[in-house]
């Protein structure tokens, strides 16, 4: 079972490493009574992997999909932390597939994103097989997934390199992200050159593209993730691009994740509006 044999991570600070043993606990219990596939590889590398978390009965049809990428910030956690999510998410019907992708600093941003793209086109081929509809795929990612999942719809040049299509994301749903940190602040390997001076924040970058965005953060994040969920909305409003917004004025930083296992929470009730409409 791939909770048996995830690689230690060194601790982050005292309330992420709760939130972190939370969600692997409830992520657990969730894997052995639900119907899923785990430890599908995308890729060569160990972490290259997705669970695919499946409705509790067949369906006739194919159903949506929810393509979901954990946070960490981008140096720790695993597609482990997010399979609490699945009831919520499967009892739509939909598909929860969380995935999991190399961690810096042993790998750099750029395959990080190159990851997230290479898993969205392993899910496009193959989600068929369990049910799920290739056409209607959405993202969604907490934290540093958050960034990720901006950065795949907006960076044009590297989603068509993937052979992804303008319409491959059908909606985005971005938790807590920090919007504002550029590619150069975040990459690991020197080798890149990438300029600080570079205006490649999802901020920066933000434009009119295909999938419409739901950005969410808490009442109680740092500031720099309240200020950044506000000026990303209005960065991508400026472009004209379609976005809705929710403040959980009660959440903290991991306390909005773990409220998406909750079929009645505001965010839950707007995927499912989304996926389903």
């Amino acid at each position: 079972m791939s909770f048996d044999d995830l690689p230690p991570q060194t601790p982050i600070n005292p309330n992420a490493d709760r939130y972190a043993e939370t969600c692997l606990e409830q992520s657990r219990k969730v894997a052995e009574t639900t119907r899923c596939v785990l430890d599908v590889a995308y890729g060569p590398d160990y972490w290259q992997k997705i669970d695919i978390y499946l409705p509790p009965e067949p369906t006739e049809k194919p159903v949506p999909v929810l393509l979901f990428f954990h946070g960490g910030n981008f140096t720790h956690g695993y597609k482990e932390w997010c399979g609490f999510m699945a009831p919520a998410i499967t009892a739509f019907p939909a598909i929860l597939v969380s995935v999991s992708y190399r961690l810096a600093p042993h790998t750099s941003y750029r395959d990080i994103i190159g990851d997230a793209f290479a898993s969205l086109a392993y899910v496009r081929a193959h989600i068929a097989e369990h049910g799920g509809d290739p056409d209607r795929i959405f993202i969604g990612g907490h934290s540093a997934g958050a960034q990720t999942v901006a950065h795949m719809a907006l960076r044009h040049d590297t989603r068509r390199a993937a052979g992804i299509p303008e319409d491959g994301i059908k909606g985005v749903f971005a938790v807590s992200g920090s919007y504002s940190r550029r590619l150069a602040d975040l990459e690991a390997d020197e080798s890149l050159h990438v300029s600080p001076e570079t205006p490649d924040s999802p901020i920066e970058t933000a434009t009119k593209t295909f999938p419409p965005f739901y950005i969410t953060w808490g009442g109680k994040e740092k500031e720099q993730v309240q200020r950044d969920g506000l000026a990303f909305v209005e960065a991508l409003r400026a472009a004209g691009q379609p976005v809705e917004s929710h403040a959980f004025a009660d959440d903290d930083h991991f306390s909005i994740h773990l409220n998406t296992a909750n079929p009645d929470d505001i965010w839950t009730r707007k995927v499912r509006e989304w996926m389903l409409g």
